[in-house]
């Protein structure tokens, strides 16, 4: 009897173990449809094609209900309201698609129920249900005539499209189904029929039936249609197939879209790559200086035309908000670069830098970047973590590490520069090519001033490794401090990178405060890499 009652809970278990895994399976499969509907049904006239890239790549569950939230969050009017119009009327409009235009396949497949999704009911509506007997208007060539099915859309502005737009749908197959379509002429149910339904001007033997299957375009749309056939400005074929374009384009996201903080969610935009590099250096024991540096590979942007020169423009916007969600720093610029010409080689490892400085307390705070390629509409967003911890009165103090292609030291310059007394370009990527110096840069604080002497005395030392080894050493003492100094000391190390080889290293920096025996050291990981000559 044990034996039998062993036997059972061991085949209740497994039966368990089973229907729990087929259970995950058959959830795994729903999700899978439904992600698959939702871009292929739900939203297919609204996605962007930027946004279908970044969907398509995220690999979990979770990031891409994260992303559907995201999607909606962006194009919501009132974000602070829990109700999304945006969403709601969406809805409402793919159902009443597929009620009311269905006809063999559903209604949102069709060019009525496209149009009616992404535009919404139309200002005014012609409608032909059963075709039939037609007296054109003049911009059509005037004259009778019977037709297929048809309706004409008319809306007064469209964003996106234009003003004054007419869309015509025509059922030439008598299935229910109506097709957008660019000529007027497709509605004629006569148009193949040898002295059917005639224009006026083909009546008065001023036109041909051909002119009408295979149109002019006229280099002045106001000449009477009577006379030569022509019609209205936005008839035009050029006219009509811009208008066409962009009714089929999807509506695009404004860059002021992705800035509201509850679009910045952890589904981030790699369409345009960039890097950013924060710094921190201790102005007294309540506040830092923090620059942000925000590097732009140009081989990445688009360039359009200007004259003589090829222009790029990004949009930067960035925030700061603190742990609690509330935003306390927000930044927005509009920065360009110029080039003679393009695809040169001189160009290729040139980079587009921005740079702002805040002053922030000690204390944990995330930092969002958002930039826009003007030109190319591509975004990029970045979230990175910032660590200030507390700064001591009196044990010695070192700021970030800098790995600097440039600086300038200039009392002018420093005075506006992010990093004070000079102007600093960090290596953002941190790859310096085999041909270029090493600059380093930061700051020293809280060390001991002799009291006899009133003087400082500190000793850098600056190493470069490679697997484990020590390739470049470099030391500075320092001897010259007083206290008027004891604040703030900004040093610099140089090393030349020629000669060394190509691969990964790591920057071992040491200070020591001789008179209080205080020491403090930091790693920083770096490349070399080879020279655009090489």
């Amino acid at each position: 009897m044990v034996k039998m009652t062993k036997n059972f809970l061991y085949l209740l278990g497994v039966s368990l173990l089973l229907f729990g895994s087929m259970k995950a399976q058959s959830h795994d499969e729903e999700m899978v449809d439904y992600f698959k509907k939702w871009l292929q049904e739900d939203v297919l006239y609204t996605i962007t094609d930027d946004e279908k890239t970044v969907f398509n790549k995220l690999q979990t569950t979770e990031e891409k209900e994260r992303f559907i939230e995201q999607f909606w969050a962006r194009r919501d009017p009132s974000p602070r309201s829990s109700y999304n119009e945006f969403k709601e009327e969406h809805y409402r409009r793919l159902q009443y698609a597929n009620e009311r235009f269905a006809s063999g396949i559903p209604g949102w497949k069709t060019d009525r129920g496209m149009i009616y999704i992404k535009y919404g009911e139309p200002d005014r509506i012609e409608a032909h249900p059963s075709g039939g007997h037609y007296q054109r208007p003049s911009w059509e060539g005037g004259g009778s005539t019977s037709t297929y099915p048809w309706e004409r859309w008319e809306y007064r502005y469209l964003e996106g499209v234009g003003d004054d737009i007419e869309i015509e749908f025509v059922d030439d197959t008598l299935t229910g189904e109506y097709r957008l379509t660019t000529n007027y002429d497709d509605k004629d149910a006569l148009l193949r029929m040898p002295g059917g339904g005639m224009t006026d001007a083909e009546m008065l033997g001023q036109a041909s039936r051909v002119d009408r299957i295979v149109k002019k375009t006229s280099p002045m749309p106001w000449t009477n249609p009577l006379l030569i056939g022509y019609g209205r400005a936005k008839d035009q074929p050029f006219e009509k197939l811009t208008t066409l374009t962009n009714l089929q384009r999807p509506p695009s996201i404004d860059f002021a879209d992705f800035r509201r903080p509850e679009v910045l969610t952890n589904i981030r935009y790699e369409l345009l790559p960039f890097e950013v590099e924060v710094h921190h250096f201790p102005v007294d024991e309540n506040n830092y200086l923090v620059p942000i540096t925000i590097m732009i590979p140009d081989k990445y942007l688009d360039y359009t035309a200007e004259g003589d020169v090829y222009r790029s423009v990004i949009d930067i916007y960035g925030q700061v908000s603190a742990v609690n969600g509330r935003i306390l720093n927000v930044f927005e610029e509009t920065i360009g670069s110029t080039k003679d010409t393009l695809g040169s080689t001189e160009n290729a490892d040139q980079k587009s830098i921005y740079q702002r400085s805040m002053q922030l307390a000690p204390g944990r705070y995330k930092l969002d970047v958002i930039i826009h390629d003007a030109n190319s509409e591509k975004v990029g967003t970045k979230s990175i973590g910032i660590i200030l911890p507390s700064v001591s009165k009196e044990n010695l103090t070192i700021s970030s590490v800098v790995l600097a292609d440039r600086i300038d030291f200039d009392a002018a310059v420093g005075q506006a520069s992010p990093f004070g007394p000079a102007k600093v370009f960090p290596n953002v990527s941190r790859v310096f090519k085999e041909d270029q110096d090493l600059l380093i840069f930061f700051q020293l604080s809280n060390f001991q001033i002799d009291a006899s002497s009133k003087s400082g005395y500190l000793v850098s030392l600056a190493d470069i490794i490679k697997d484990s080894q020590t390739v470049l050493s470099q030391q500075l003492k320092i001897d010259e401090m007083n206290a008027e100094n004891r604040e703030r000391l900004h040093l610099v190390h140089k090393f030349d990178l020629s000669g060394l080889k190509l691969g990964a290293y790591e920057l071992l920096l040491e200070v020591q405060d001789q008179i209080s025996d205080q020491r403090l050291q930091r790693r920083i990981p770096f490349q070399i890499a080879a020279s655009a000559s090489n």
